[in-house]
């Protein structure tokens, strides 16, 4: 085997502004923001928590426990020490500024946002009688903020093992110091909080380090997985989601591999709140609670797409790149083609749409909603057959809703290059007039994918319409009304179109 691999990819960044760290941001504000209001309309609530916790626990409260209450606070305030040593001694500077700036706006936004509450509440928030305990232990929490910020901001240069112990030395800390009574919960909950969220913000707004595999990492993962790579180069292709790669193996083979980092997983998951937030009645599936299981969900409907008889790359290899589950790859069989978004107008012949929509029948038939039937994801290979490629979006035992957006999809798609007449024609012709029928609901901007919608939006014609004209016309069925996919929408005038519909509103 040779050792020796041509790597043409691309330079990895040291520095991004990662989807990672804004999901961390926004997720610790959420919660920060929510247990701040919580406190203003039910300002017992946490005071009351409080004081229960300590009749609890006033037993408890002997002198072998505030021995351990102070070995493991003593713990927990050595962290900020390590990480400054640690990056001195590295001669990390930007990195030591990164991690002191995160701990200096964690402590001063909770100390700013405690005294506001203890201004509005009073007492109620702050219950204890001994000013000097209220002032001793307000200056604490700034302090435990900024240690969540510390070790929030540095999390990007911290193995996985040692990013836990200090989480876990810090949740031991406070719930030591709630049994003993020496914090109160709502207090706690913001400078946890606000610490990470004041880490992950400045990592957001200054980068942090990039999650995307090197070169030699891919090459590596192909060698653990059995494959023996020659050449590996960047694929100037559309892959949502993921980044591309081509790889020749010392055999001769071509192989398609696309790998997904923890940022790749972060911004999916924006993405899924976004849509849920600003749409309805689409079918998105929670987020899955992981990256491996995200890359096997998508091997899973490759294989069993290739089992139900779809014409699909073959599934070479899953893998893990590096020690930490940070990032995976999935390797495929190239298929020597194009995308349909790539061929001229004229090769999209009837007998090719009738074979895509054959592979579409077949994937109904089986309840596989591909959920992303973009020109982009069909591939035309070298004697005419039609190929799916792409599942990261699909779902097995599909509703029927996903299962008439995809059909949706693909008459859109393909009638922006043939014409709504031919698209609709060839789709009847396989799956019959009442499934394409039952898919016009769906025949609209917001209920598409981005690419065919921004493409629908710039067509010079109201596109949508005719398409779901020609629906009822080839169907004989009477056009129904469109599903409603936008939480809020404009109020038009009766005779004016929703730009993103193309339908009168």
């Amino acid at each position: 085997m040779s050792l020796t691999v041509d790597i043409n990819v691309p330079e990895v960044h040291e520095t991004v502004r990662s989807p990672t760290d804004a999901l961390r941001f926004a997720t610790a504000m959420l919660v920060a923001i929510g247990t701040f209001f919580v406190v203003i309309v039910f300002p017992d609530v946490f005071g009351g928590l409080g004081l229960d916790l300590s009749e609890i626990f006033e037993n408890t409260s002997n002198a072998e426990a505030e021995i351990a209450g102070l070995v493991l606070t003593a713990i927990v305030l050595l962290v900020p020490v390590i990480l400054v040593t640690t990056f001195m001694w590295r001669r990390e500077f930007r990195r030591l500024a990164t991690v002191v700036l995160a701990a200096v706006v964690g402590a001063v936004a909770t100390r700013l946002v405690i005294q506001w509450l203890i201004a509005i509440l009073g007492d109620a928030f702050t219950p204890s009688t001994d000013d000097l305990v209220v002032v001793a232990e307000t200056a604490y929490y700034p302090y435990v903020a900024a240690i969540a910020a510390a070790i929030s901001a540095a999390a990007p240069w911290m193995t996985r093992r040692w990013e836990r112990v200090a989480w876990a030395s810090l949740g031991l800390m406070v719930i030591v110091r709630l049994v003993l009574g020496s914090n109160l919960p709502a207090e706690l909950v913001l400078a946890l909080s606000l610490g990470a969220a004041a880490g992950a913000g400045v990592l957001f707004a200054f980068g942090s380090p990039s999650r995307q595999p090197t070169g030699l990492e891919i090459v590596e993962t192909l060698r653990r997985s059995g494959i023996a790579p020659k050449r590996i180069s960047a694929a100037n292709v559309d892959a949502r989601g993921s980044t591309p790669y081509f790889v020749t193996t010392v055999d001769g083979d071509r192989i398609f591999v696309k790998t997904l980092s923890t940022d790749e997983r972060s911004a999916d998951i924006l993405f899924r709140v976004y849509r849920r937030f600003r749409f309805t009645n689409i079918g998105d599936e929670p987020g899955f609670s992981s990256l491996r299981r995200a890359v096997e969900h998508e091997a899973l409907l490759s294989l069993s797409a290739t089992a139900s008889g779809v014409r699909t790359p073959e599934l070479v290899a899953v893998g893990r790149i590096g020690d930490e589950d940070y990032s995976m790859l999935l390797a495929q069989r190239a298929i020597d083609g194009r995308s349909l978004d790539s061929v001229d107008a004229e090769e999209l012949t009837d007998d090719v749409l009738t074979g895509v929509w054959e592979q579409i029948a077949t994937l109904r038939t089986s309840g596989i909603a591909h959920r992303d039937l973009r020109l982009a994801n069909v591939f035309l290979d070298n004697t005419n057959q039609p190929w799916i490629i792409d599942f990261g979006f699909s779902e097995l035992a599909a509703s029927k809703l996903l299962l008439d957006n995809d059909v949706a999809e693909l008459i859109t798609s393909s009638a922006l290059l043939v014409g709504p007449q031919r698209s609709v024609a060839c789709a009847v012709s396989v799956l019959g007039p009442d499934a394409v029928a039952s898919a016009t609901r769906r025949v609209q901007g917001p209920a598409l994918s981005g690419a065919t919608k921004a493409a629908l939006a710039g067509s010079d014609d109201d596109l949508a319409a005719e398409i779901r004209a020609e629906i009822a016309r080839t169907t004989g069925q009477t056009t129904p009304p469109l599903d409603r996919v936008r939480r809020l929408r404009p109020q038009l005038n009766r005779d004016s179109v929703d730009p993103e519909e193309g339908a009168p509103a």
